[in-house]
């Protein structure tokens, strides 16, 4: 019993200190060159800007012939996919996305200079059966792995249950860390109540797992389960950027009233158990 408080105090540190750094963080420079440089593509309206995404979910930042060309001196794939949005002046007008486009900088060196790092980046290897460990004990609880080309910065996503299926989908060439973290990511969602199951067959058990329902602010959700998929890659010597991901959400010490140590800490316990053998 002492020392599973002992654990407890541990992590709860652990946690005090990732909040820390999500202040920091948010007031620091990087934190606004991230935003100033997202904000630079504000540069169509959200109408054009929602035709571009029924067109391609995928696409990152967008931009006329001119626009790449007068603003950052990069040229037109001959070969690139053109999206068709409305002109200020005439009809239509073509658009392509930064990765359709050539420079002094490949598209992915244009996009880490200006944001000042890789978005969902993971420093540090975990052992490649712990990763494949994840991905069995996701699919024993029904739940099916999925692998998608997702747009630059989304890492991936779990159904809720208005999906009426379990799914975790994961990015394309990301590596196994990146994918590893998404995993652990995604099952806290499920554990802590924030998708809406209120329970999950395991398989080879005749009774179903009861699981938590609360509702909540996103805000806190993401905290929750960012926080979760912190403790158990910093547990296995993995760097992930979740101050970073976190700071993105906080907006006021409110964000974090609903915030619950003990249910964070229990579900980290719980998913932990299942694959780190």
């Amino acid at each position: 019993m002492l020392f599973e408080q002992n654990n407890f105090a541990d992590d709860k540190f652990t946690i005090d200190e990732l909040l820390r750094r999500s202040w920091r963080f948010r007031n620091s420079g990087e934190f606004t060159k991230f935003f100033n440089f997202i904000n630079r593509f504000h540069h169509y309206s959200r109408y054009n800007t929602m035709l571009v995404y029924i067109q391609n979910q995928a696409v990152t930042f967008f931009g006329g012939v001119s626009f790449w060309k007068k603003k950052f001196s990069r040229t037109i794939k001959e070969d690139a996919r053109p999206y068709i949005i409305l002109a200020p002046n005439g009809p239509v007008m073509l658009v392509y996305d930064v990765f359709e486009t050539e420079g002094k900088e490949s598209p992915d060196e244009f996009m880490e200079k200006g944001l000042g790092r890789k978005p969902n980046e993971v420093i540090g290897r975990i052992e490649p059966k712990t990763y494949q460990r994840a991905i069995e004990e996701a699919k024993k609880w029904g739940i099916k792995i999925s692998f998608k080309p997702f747009d630059y910065f989304k890492g991936g996503h779990v159904t809720t249950i208005f999906a009426g299926y379990l799914e975790i989908c994961l990015k394309e060439n990301a590596s196994d860390e990146e994918n590893f973290s998404v995993i652990i990511h995604e099952l806290a969602h499920l554990f802590l109540g924030h998708t809406g199951h209120k329970q999950i067959h395991y398989y080879g058990k005749e009774k179903p797992t009861e699981l938590l329902h609360r509702k909540m602010a996103r805000t806190t959700e993401e905290l929750e389960a960012e926080t979760v998929s912190y403790l158990i890659c910093h547990k296995l010597g993995l760097m992930t950027q979740s101050a970073e991901y976190i700071a993105g959400y906080i907006k006021s010490d409110e964000d974090l009233l609903s915030f619950s140590y003990e249910i964070v800490i229990k579900t980290a316990d719980k998913i932990e158990k299942l694959f780190v053998k």
